[in-house]
């Protein structure tokens, strides 16, 4: 009868010292994003819709729009971007509008 096998590993024990520096770094953010893949841009631009930087479209770009929605979204585009332009009573109304869906 065989006996059994057994190894026996001595874990060697080692002091390391660790050093931490500070750098200041000054990278643009054109040389970050061109360096960046499909997926890490996605997932950047999931970052920024999850910070509410962003307003998330839910369109991909595989997802063909129709014309209708392509007008639609260039309306609200339209009305984000010139906000500060409206009336009170208009901004009221869109409210108004969008709390009843």
């Amino acid at each position: 009868m065989e006996s059994p096998f057994f190894i026996i590993i001595k874990k060697k024990e080692k002091t390391m010292a660790t050093f931490w520096t500070e750098a200041e770094v000054e990278l643009d953010v054109n040389d970050i994003y061109e360096n960046l893949s499909d997926r890490e841009i996605l997932k950047l631009v999931d970052l920024l819709v999850d910070e509410g930087v962003v307003i998330s479209t839910n369109t991909s770009k595989n997802e063909s729009m129709s014309f209708m929605d392509e007008e639609w979204k260039k309306t609200l585009i339209s009305l984000m971007n010139n906000r500060h332009r409206l009336s009170n009573e208009d901004e009221e109304t869109i409210k108004t509008i969008a709390n009843k869906l």
